[in-house]
């Protein structure tokens, strides 16, 4: 099935402020740049680990909540 036909496809595109994710995850993501949850997919995981505000909870919080949406095959 094409990425792009998922029904939950759409939550890649709003604002994660309008998310269910905590606003820990929100103020980090704020801070590093990302205002999408595409906006994370879109950057190199390596990049990721070394942004200043990064942490593994923020991470594994991004990873549970793209599992419990059924998007987990989105990240590379």
């Amino acid at each position: 099935m094409d990425s792009f036909s998922q029904p939950n496809h759409f939550l890649l595109n709003l604002p994660i402020t309008e998310l269910s994710l905590s606003e820990n995850f929100k103020l980090r993501s704020k801070l590093m740049g990302f205002f999408t949850l595409q906006d994370i997919i879109g950057t190199n995981q390596k990049d990721l680990h070394e942004l200043e505000d990064y942490s593994e909870h923020w991470y594994f919080e991004f990873v549970d909540f793209l599992r419990r949406k059924d998007l987990l095959n989105l990240l590379g």
